[in-house]
């Protein structure tokens, strides 16, 4: 919702695709081995995906119309009119059933929220994520790798020799340009305007690094100590407290994926934090 002189970006419709539709008998042949996309958690879905190679969404690039539609249907911003904020979902996995998920009530507003904030300068969207959430709740968090699909890239190269790339991240399904692995990459965005600018939200799983307790001394700004309280709430009253229907769809997401990780999963997961931690301290 925009708030004072401002108003509200028009933005276009979008549509479903970009593509234009073809008859099935006019389809190169190669479509027709085309494979069905699965996808996990279907009542969590907000948007249809399909593999590059679906017949009924076949793209014919050398189609004018089709470069028509993606010029009609893009957005285009300029850099002060978009604000990028990283926040997280950090669970506590204490008791693993009864997850609680870390938030702040803000009572400059009167709403409960999960902690995010804007980006710095020359600063990295998941480093972002971690900050704001140690400032606003005094809790200080790192990365929670979950199992999901992505679709960025798995680098060419492995960032430990010990370790080849595609045990680490996946392997990337050429027809749909997913990865599935276990990653720290965001779980989900969200747009949320405030002052005319258009405000995208990165949330990013997380869990405590060690104290689960508020230390002010890590809240470097005295108007988030005034400002946020912070709480540890079950899921199931997380989502009912949070205000933002956004909010409680990531709380949602983040912790499906959790349930759906394997005693495999959790091993590479603690193996990996032993050698970021080895790392650290050398």
């Amino acid at each position: 919702m925009a708030h004072g002189p401002y108003e509200k970006p028009i933005r276009p419709v979008a549509k479903k695709n970009v593509a234009t539709r073809f008859p099935k008998a006019e389809l190169k042949a190669e479509t027709k081995g085309a494979m069905k996309l699965v996808r996990k958690l279907k009542e969590l879905v907000r948007r249809e995906i399909w593999t590059k190679e679906d017949p009924n969404h076949y793209v014919d690039w050398k189609d004018n119309k089709v470069w028509a539609k993606i010029n009609n249907e893009g957005c285009y911003y300029r850099a002060d009119e978009v604000m990028v904020s990283c926040g997280t979902v950090t669970v506590d996995q204490a008791d693993p059933s009864c997850l609680r998920i870390l938030m702040v009530f803000n009572k400059n507003i009167g709403i409960y929220q999960l902690p995010k904030g804007r980006k710095n300068f020359d600063e990295g969207y998941l480093d972002t994520a971690l900050r704001e959430t140690s400032e606003e709740t005094g809790v200080a968090v790192r990365p929670l790798r979950l199992r999901f699909g992505s679709r960025s890239t798995p680098p060419k190269l492995a960032q430990t020799p010990d370790q080849p790339t595609e045990k680490r991240y996946g392997i990337e399904d050429k027809l749909t340009g997913i990865t599935e692995g276990l990653s720290n990459e965001s779980v989900g965005i969200n747009p949320d305007p405030a002052t005319g600018a258009w405000r995208h939200i990165y949330w990013y799983a997380a869990k405590p690094l060690g104290d689960t307790k508020r230390d002010e001394n890590r809240m470097t700004e005295e108007e988030d100590r005034n400002k946020f309280t912070t709480f540890w709430y079950p899921e199931s009253e997380a989502i009912l407290h949070l205000k933002l229907e956004d909010e409680k769809f990531m709380v949602k997401i983040v912790c499906e994926h959790i349930r759906g990780l394997s005693p495999a999963d959790w091993s590479s997961n603690r193996e990996r934090e032993e050698w970021e931690d080895s790392m650290a301290k050398s």
